[in-house]
């Protein structure tokens, strides 16, 4: 009984405040500076630009994530890629805005890899 009590007190608080401001701004950077390729959805394009959904490097060490934004297709082994166009880095973002396109890859679409903070990209860089 208590832990029905507690589901419904988080999805209380879940439905009364909407997404927060860094949510907010992650979803915009990932749907600016990637969706076009990976699609908005994760669902990449066949032959041309990975999927994003339920991938290893998503849910694995922070760091998979963090040097393929940074370092684009040049951070993957030739084995480890099998498509057509080749990602750019993306270094020229800041370290909060890598760290919030990575938290949102590790944390939507399938993926729970968890969230990445802008000194994990710092460490990256």
């Amino acid at each position: 009984m208590k832990a029905n009590r507690l589901f419904l007190m988080v999805a209380l608080v879940a439905t009364c405040f909407p997404a927060t401001a860094q949510d907010t701004d992650a979803k915009r950077l990932y749907e600016e500076n990637c969706g076009v390729c990976h699609q908005y959805d994760g669902g990449g394009v066949p032959m041309l630009q990975p999927e994003l959904i339920g991938r290893p490097r998503a849910n694995g060490p922070k760091g998979g994530v963090i040097e393929v934004i940074l370092q684009g297709s040049t951070a993957l082994a030739p084995t480890e890629s099998d498509y057509g166009n080749e990602m750019p880095s993306f270094a020229h973002l800041s370290d909060l805005e890598i760290a919030l396109i990575a938290s949102y890859v590790r944390t939507h679409f399938e993926n729970n890899g968890g969230p990445v903070t802008a000194d994990d990209v710092k460490s990256r860089r």
